[in-house]
């Protein structure tokens, strides 16, 4: 499990180098890491439903990844708090969007499940109120 760790701090490496580069090979590298039908998930805000779906493939990940909300122009991470918490990897995050000449921070927390060395499920708490679309 200590190697579930390392896969998602070498993910979040890795996708955070591409984010800055803006290369397609850095995004094409992020595909080694990821099942190809992972899922992400998304906690919802007062709704019927707990979760929304927002992703189910590494294809959709990868692209959504290369999103101009997502550009190192724009947004910046950093991991405050990695944990293996039985079977799950979790990660806290100080998140900031730059939109507008305004910066919005949040803390974020994503739950990585890996299976078979590859990032199987992703399930992201985070709260975007007031947070421009994007």
């Amino acid at each position: 499990m200590p190697d579930d760790v390392a896969l998602v701090l070498a993910w979040i490496e890795a996708s955070q180098r591409a984010r800055n580069s803006q290369q397609p090979e850095d995004y094409e590298a992020l595909r080694r890491f990821l099942a190809d039908d992972v899922q992400v998930k998304l906690a919802s805000a007062w709704t019927d439903s707990p979760w929304r779906i927002a992703y189910t493939s590494a294809d959709q990940m990868v692209e959504r990844l290369g999103a101009p909300i997502n550009a190192g122009s724009v947004l910046r991470t950093e991991n405050t708090n990695v944990v293996q918490a039985g079977k799950d990897v979790l990660v806290e995050q100080l998140s900031t969007i730059s939109r507008d000449g305004n910066d919005y921070v949040s803390t974020v927390c994503h739950i990585f499940a890996v299976e078979d060395g590859r990032i199987k499920r992703l399930r992201t708490y985070r709260n975007d109120h007031g947070i421009p679309a994007g």
